[in-house]
């Protein structure tokens, strides 16, 4: 499989540690901040195929190299990324653009546009995705 021919060949130039950095499973969140910092989720961004950006696989890949004894894990966090933007329209052309495989849905984008509205002037829509970082040592 091309991830795990690709990991090891990571394994192959990497001198002894390897950053792993990665989105991990989990829906994405479309989420309104009104100026006094209250949150408002609106909804997740949905998958538009089976396979969700290769995240299994790039686990599984992983997972095997690991087995295979080539890495090990020290250390392993996880934490939330943020894409803030300026109004909704900007925020939905993102999603249409940018992330080819995700789309939001109808009720999402209702919810979206009644918590803007909602939160008044200086609200912030934003979407918060889980991130996941891993330190990987080099076995030789």
């Amino acid at each position: 499989e091309s991830m795990v021919h690709a990991l090891k060949e990571t394994w192959r130039v990497s001198r002894a540690h390897l950053l792993d950095i990665r989105p991990r499973l989990g829906e994405p969140q479309v989420i309104v901040r009104d100026r006094y910092g209250r949150d408002t989720i609106c909804g997740g961004l949905h998958w538009n195929g089976d396979d969700p950006e290769g995240h299994p696989r790039a686990e599984a890949a992983l997972s095997q190299v690991i087995a295979e004894g080539l890495f090990t894990i020290v250390a392993e966090k996880q934490f939330d990324w943020i894409d803030a933007y300026e109004s909704v329209d900007e925020l939905v052309e993102a999603i249409n653009e940018e992330w080819e495989s995700r789309s939001l849905g109808e009720e999402a984008a209702l919810k979206l546009m009644r918590a803007m509205e909602a939160a008044g002037r200086g609200a912030v829509p934003f979407i918060r995705q889980p991130i996941g970082i891993r330190l990987l040592k080099k076995n030789v």
